[in-house]
């Protein structure tokens, strides 16, 4: 309780944020409408799947707020089974928010089913940051509809799965009901939970080792690169199967 009262005296200047967290079937993670929720504005695009991480910043209640959106996994697939370009995406996160980030903020849509495998999917996935991600995440439940509190309790209650995730993540959580845009007092709160875990955590960011900073954007280039070629392979393909096409049409007509 000491903790919470010394973050609400004393707020951060700065707050550096990743948001994590999967997809199911259809439904989408909620990430990026969560970012555009907490930055009050519109800045990440909602209309399709974030496939790099993207850095926005704002201030928001006198703080400098610093969000990363990720791309989302499977939440029932493996590591294996993602992406390799979406891994490093994930990864390289953590250095776009120099020196580290204070917080991941693991966001669940409160109606999200969530299977028994889900729990070896998040661990896997969390690997891919080398640090004790844990330590420093909360929960971010999200809904676009109303949502009483005793409703996302009973969610949990009823949610071995839940129940486990927020165990990992030391019972930190919060809720944010994204229909209700005009209700700040939101984001406050979850600005002073992420406040409250940096004081329990020493004042200390997520550790982030600079050098794989380096060794992540060369992964990238040639991955990109790669693909480039692949993709001027298979158009050069096409459109020599194309001529192939057309010249037998002319000479059967």
């Amino acid at each position: 309780m000491a903790a919470s009262n010394s973050a609400q005296s004393h707020p951060a200047t700065e707050l550096r944020i990743v948001l994590i967290g999967g997809r199911y079937n259809d439904l989408p993670s909620g990430k990026s409408s969560a970012g555009n929720f907490i930055l009050g504005q519109n800045v990440f695009n909602t209309s399709r799947r974030t496939a790099q991480s993207e850095t926005r910043q704002q201030e928001v209640f006198s703080r400098r707020v610093t969000v990363v959106d990720t791309p989302g996994w499977w939440w029932g697939s493996s590591r294996e089974a993602t992406p390799k370009l979406d891994q490093i995406e994930i990864q390289n996160s953590v250095h776009l928010c120099p020196p580290g980030p204070h917080v991941f903020l693991l966001v669940i849509p409160v109606d999200l089913y969530l299977p028994e495998l889900i729990k070896l999917s998040l661990k896997q996935h969390l690997e891919l940051f080398n640090a004790d991600v844990f330590s420093h995440t909360i929960v971010l439940f999200t809904a676009i509809a109303q949502c009483s509190d005793e409703e996302i309790e009973s969610r949990i209650r009823t949610s071995p799965v839940l129940q486990w995730i927020l165990q990992q993540c030391g019972n930190r959580k919060h809720f944010l009901n994204l229909s209700n845009r005009e209700d700040r007092d939101q984001v406050k709160k979850l600005l002073e939970k992420i406040e409250t875990l940096i004081t329990n955590n020493g004042f200390r960011h997520c550790s982030v080792d600079r050098s794989q900073g380096e060794t992540l954007r060369k992964e990238m280039t040639d991955l990109t690169e790669r693909a480039s070629r692949r993709f001027d392979q298979v158009q050069k393909q096409r459109k020599k199967l194309k001529l192939q096409i057309e010249g037998r049409l002319q000479v059967y007509f």
